[in-house]
């Protein structure tokens, strides 16, 4: 059996991973579930097992608003609304894959499905 650590970094989806992750992955939706404004999900990758954390953004701010303005909070009423979303979630974990160079993880990504107040 190959060491998960010796899996080479390579670009790829796999749907069949999706069902995997969904069943292993910890979500939180932080500051919290009343007022999200980022997702994060953690958890080990289907591909390679590492643990990798993932933070998916709700709420984005241009540089030149502030979190108190108004289009700032329209934003933020419009993203604490009940909803839903895909995010996809690329592997980020800290162990070294051979011909990964630059990047982190191993290159897999997946997607899970995410729901909040509902």
């Amino acid at each position: 059996m190959t060491d998960q650590q010796d899996l080479l970094y390579r670009v790829e989806s796999d749907p069949a991973w999706n069902p995997v992750a969904a069943g292993t992955a910890r979500v939180g939706l932080h500051p919290d579930e009343t007022a999200p404004e980022v997702i994060v999900v953690s958890g080990p990758c289907p591909r390679c097992r590492h643990e990798t954390v993932h933070a998916e953004p709700l709420v984005a701010y241009a540089d030149a608003l502030t979190r108190t303005g108004l289009l700032a909070r329209l934003l933020l009423r419009r993203a604490t609304e009940a909803g839903s979303r895909e995010v996809e979630v690329i592997c980020a974990c800290s162990a070294v894959h051979p011909e990964a160079g630059e990047h982190k993880g191993c290159g897999a990504s997946w997607v899970l499905h995410v729901e909040w107040g509902v």
